[in-house]
């Protein structure tokens, strides 16, 4: 693996991000059909990408839309189109902070980390501040909600949900009742101590946003994802890797619009197992337990989710059907085995696809977002490859039999090193962001050193960089 040299000259010709805002720009249209993994570099577009989790989905239209996401305090997140049938990439827009009308502000609209998703032919999506020093999160106006017409390429802005509140980071949309609902959260110390984590709805036809109540007080909080089921009641759990919440060790919650109230189911999702059937007894991880992915079936009656990675340590596929009983933990269906999974996941066609380490202990004890921070020339590297995998979910196939498509490695010879948002359809296209090698300094990420020196305006060109990538199952 060719791996650039870091050059103070190179450092300084890169510190110069793109800027451009225009819509409709393209990478080109290459002959990447016949590969078996075809990468677009998103450093080459912009400097300051420097990662994208969630915020990636395959639409009615066939193609996949995705973000582009930063830690930058003068850039924000981009928003992107692939066409499979052409193998086109378009830049819808290169900073979403300009969509919002924000780019005076000190803050960035940094992020699209939220799933996106789709009703009667709109994309729904939220943004979420890029800068986490304090002087980006005191300046924060507010994450916001969008709507992305497809057949037009038409934005439309919901505006802030609560000011100076972030999104993190769930979106669901209910397509009966024409309801968007958001997970909204506090980064600002003075205001998760004096208040907390809420669950809002937003009526699509008249924009109206109502405070359907505090969720978590007194600390900042996430919940990923939300399943809707065909009742419009709005399911979800708390992601308690990073955050601790009173009374929550394996809870489900449930907002019922019938009721106009959260419910709370307590200790009741799975308890973890791995992939040979020992259960996990680590009481910290057992604690932990939450949905780290999750996609609705057709109809909405169940949905799929795992609560791997940094979600409690289970290594197993299941099916929730909230019309079962969920206390007595008839509602949860075992469907597979598969390993130690995370937001690399997505179903496409018959097949749920998803993305670990070769090594199944290196994919249950290392989390690939710290993984790739390590230096490729380091001692203390470790070229640890990352496989994509799936099994069939039709019935009748063995559920537990996994394909390995083998190590993600481009048609340049670049080997993925952390993904984080992944979409695929029915066609055997497996769509994937993530953080990969590079083969010169040109492909890599020029990240701001928030952490080691907060309020800085210090940057640096990282050993990795930015890649969207399409796999070609079939293959």
């Amino acid at each position: 693996m060719r791996v650039y040299k870091i050059m103070a000259a190179m450092m300084a010709l890169a510190a110069v991000s793109c800027t451009s805002r225009n819509a409709g720009e393209t990478a080109g249209t290459p002959a990447g059909k016949d590969s078996k993994v075809w990468s677009v570099s998103m450093n080459k577009i912009c400097k300051e990408w420097d990662g994208q989790w969630q915020g990636m989905t395959v639409a009615s239209d066939g193609m996949c839309y995705f973000g582009s996401s930063t830690h930058s305090k003068g850039h924000g997140a981009g928003f992107h189109r692939f066409d499979p049938k052409t193998w086109q990439h378009t830049m819808i827009a290169e900073d979403m902070t300009y969509v919002c009308g924000e780019q005076d502000t000190p803050s960035q609209q940094g992020k699209i980390h939220s799933p996106i998703v789709e009703c009667d032919g709109w994309l729904y999506f939220t943004t979420h501040l890029s800068n986490y020093w304090p002087e980006g999160i005191a300046n924060y106006t507010g994450a916001h909600v969008f709507g992305y017409r497809l057949s037009d390429g038409t934005f439309r802005d919901f505006g802030i949900v609560k000011p100076r509140y972030s999104i993190y980071s769930a979106i669901g949309v209910d397509p009966q009742r024409k309801k968007l609902y958001v997970f909204v959260v506090p980064f600002l110390e003075e205001l998760y101590e004096s208040d907390g984590c809420h669950l809002y709805s937003i009526d699509i036809e008249s924009g109206e946003k109502e405070d359907l109540g505090l969720v978590v007080k007194g600390r900042k909080g996430a919940a990923f994802w939300f399943f809707i089921d065909n009742g419009g009641n709005v399911w979800f759990s708390l992601w308690k890797k990073a955050y601790d919440y009173e009374n929550d060790e394996g809870n489900l919650y449930v907002y019922r619009p019938s009721e106009g109230r959260i419910e709370t189911y307590v200790d009741v999702l799975p308890k973890g197992k791995l992939i040979d059937g020992s259960p996990v007894t680590d009481e910290t991880l057992l604690k932990q337990r939450a949905w780290t992915w999750l996609s609705p079936l057709p109809g909405r009656e169940k949905c799929y989710f795992t609560m791997g990675c940094l979600g409690g340590g289970d290594e197993r596929l299941w099916l929730f059907d909230p019309s079962k009983d969920v206390r007595s933990g008839e509602a949860f269906e075992e469907v597979a085995y598969v390993g130690s999974t995370y937001f690399e996941s997505a179903i496409g066609g018959n097949r749920f696809y998803f993305v670990q380490y070769e090594d199944l202990q290196d994919a249950r004890t290392l989390f690939s977002e710290d993984e790739r921070e390590v230096d490729p020339d380091s001692p203390a590297y470790v070229d640890r490859k990352l496989h994509l995998r799936s099994i069939d979910l039709s019935e009748g196939a063995d559920h537990n039999r996994i394909t390995d498509y083998g190590p993600i490695i481009d048609q340049d010879g670049r080997a993925a090193r952390m993904i984080m948002s992944m979409a695929a359809d029915d066609q055997g296209h497996v769509f994937t962001y993530g953080s990969w090698h590079v083969n010169s300094f040109k492909e890599a990420t020029l990240q701001y050193l928030l952490f080691e020196y907060p309020g800085g305006d210090l940057y640096r060109l990282v050993k990795r960089g930015e890649f969207f990538a399409v796999i070609n199952a079939g293959k």
